[in-house]
């Protein structure tokens, strides 16, 4: 699962970071709101492993083995629903799955319920 996550982690910097780039007024209006909502602490949980991406200021995501303590998005599901979701990416496949009940996430704060909505787009 770790690789896996890692990939995930590894894009969503470079999409963030691409986000925040440039002169442009939407990028910088991007940064702002960006730096405003971070950090993002972002716990992935199944019966088998369980890590946390905290998502920088800077644009950097950070993996981590573990639990954070004060998530603001918590996903959990069967280890192979998650390994599943996160080979395949599959956005129709992920909707289906949550809905479901095969995996769930819990939004604990605001931060956590704005930023699940960047974590959908990782999804085609």
């Amino acid at each position: 699962m770790y690789n896996s996550l890692r990939e995930l982690g590894i894009e969503a910097e470079r999409k963030g970071r691409a986000e925040m780039r440039g002169d442009s007024k939407s990028a910088k209006i991007k940064t702002l709101l960006y730096r405003a909502m971070t950090p993002i602490f972002f716990n992935i949980q199944t019966e088998k492993e369980c890590y946390h991406f905290i998502f920088q200021k800077d644009g950097s995501v950070v993996l981590s083995p573990g639990l954070h303590p004060k998530p603001d998005i918590n996903l959990t599901g069967a280890y192979d629903e998650v390994i599943h979701l996160l080979q395949t990416r599959d956005k129709k496949l992920f909707e289906l799955v949550q809905r479901t009940g095969k995996i769930t996430i819990t939004t604990p704060t605001f931060k956590g319920r704005e930023a699940v909505v960047k974590l959908r787009e990782m999804f085609h």
